[in-house]
């Protein structure tokens, strides 16, 4: 899972990610192409193990932008099996319970934190 401080590394550049996203956003009404190739490229930044996973039949896990709604910040585990997926969502509202996260199979939202009304 990483030390404390590596964790803390994490969500720091995830933070500077989310602000540079929110800047280029305001930037993006002048210029979408731009926009969307700049965006693009932030969400293989945010995920960079990620890339050869099949993420349409897999468990998620997510940790969502704090300062955008529909934004997410990174995908935190993903596998196929729901008991290790309850495990990890688990474990990641313990670790981030200030944060909106997810526990997802395709668009199915199986369980969040905090719970939606």
């Amino acid at each position: 899972m990483g030390t404390e401080a590596e964790q803390e590394g994490q969500i720091y550049t995830l933070g500077l990610l989310e602000r540079l996203r929110e800047d280029l956003r305001r930037y993006g009404h002048e210029n979408d192409e731009l926009y969307f190739r700049i965006d693009r490229t932030l969400h293989e930044l945010a995920n960079p193990n990620l890339h050869e996973v099949e993420l349409a039949t897999a468990f998620r896990i997510e940790l969502w932008d704090r300062y955008s709604k529909g934004n997410l910040r990174m995908t935190m585990a993903v596998t196929s099996s729901i008991v290790i997926a309850q495990a990890a969502f688990d474990v990641a509202v313990s670790e981030h319970p200030n944060e909106r996260l997810t526990l997802r199979k395709g668009a199915m939202v199986i369980r969040e934190h905090p719970k939606v009304r």
